[in-house]
């Protein structure tokens, strides 16, 4: 079997078609996050720039508002689906970015860049250590890295707290732990430190922030959003029929205290891991 086979299938598959449906809505829900990345990337005027796992290219198209027109920035992908998406965005814009179909893992990439970034695009690799390597080959002299990945489960309320409501009807689903590819598979510092120092990294820092997610503008938007998304979906989908009603008022008596205003807001734990590439 190929690398990362499984995501391969699945973000050009289901998992694909589903986030290109919604993608005005997920990136904007995940706006805070890109935010906090490329603030942390701390991007110049000028600078080559790689978004790895760019998907429909929110933080590529943000990070050419800063380095460009006189630098340049590359998104790959390995889902064909959502980089069209991304295309049209940079068409719509008027952007001059370039998206590549390709495994970061495997394939040879844009290079050589002064930054590789990523928002949740590298969590779900075969083997995290060929993957950063291959990244950190593609770097120049003293290139950096800055990715964003999730903190564990406990640490995001977007996620515990309707979770904990679900818990009464079904259990958690795969991919809810650190074991893995997967949403958590990168949210232990000291595992990440490891393999960023086996892939020829250095300096490398791993900070938690919790930032805010506007899940929706009401609580009905709200669940209709974790009902499309991650462990959300996962649990909704393994309710039986019987008790999808009662478990999705038992998810909106949680929510209903977030409601604000300006939408319902719950906090989500990420990592911003920046290194250095190694010299030789």
């Amino acid at each position: 079997m190929s690398a990362n086979a499984d995501q391969r299938a699945a973000w050009n598959g289901d998992s694909g078609a589903r986030w290109v449906a919604a993608a005005d809505r997920y990136d904007a829900v995940l706006a805070p996050v890109a935010e906090r990345l490329l603030t942390s990337a701390a991007l110049e005027g000028g600078e080559r720039v790689l978004d790895v796992g760019c998907g429909c290219g929110a933080t590529t198209l943000a990070a050419a508002e800063q380095v460009c027109p006189t630098g340049s920035v590359n998104g790959v992908d390995l889902s064909e689906p959502m980089l069209r998406v991304a295309r049209r965005r940079a068409d719509d814009r008027g952007a001059t970015v370039t998206f590549v179909w390709a495994d970061a893992q495997t394939d040879p990439l844009p290079g050589p860049v002064e930054v590789a970034v990523s928002r949740f695009g590298t969590m779900f690799f075969d083997d995290p250590t060929a993957a950063f390597t291959n990244i950190a080959a593609h770097l120049g002299p003293d290139g950096r890295l800055c990715i964003a990945t999730w903190q564990p489960l406990a640490a995001n309320e977007w996620l515990v707290v309707p979770g904990a409501a679900l818990l009464a009807f079904t259990d958690l689903p795969e991919g809810a732990t650190a074991d893995g590819p997967g949403m958590f598979a990168q949210s232990d510092p000291d595992r990440i430190s490891a393999v960023l120092d086996a892939a020829g990294f250095e300096s490398v820092t791993s900070e938690p922030y919790t930032v805010p997610l506007r899940l929706g503008a009401t609580v009905d938007d709200a669940i209709d959003y974790l009902a499309q998304a991650g462990p959300g979906r996962a649990m909704l989908e393994s309710l039986p029929a019987d008790r999808y009603d009662d478990a999705l008022a038992a998810v909106a008596d949680t929510l209903a205290p977030h409601a604000t205003p300006d939408g319902v807001i719950l906090g989500g734990g990420i990592l911003i891991t920046t290194a250095r590439r190694r010299r030789p």
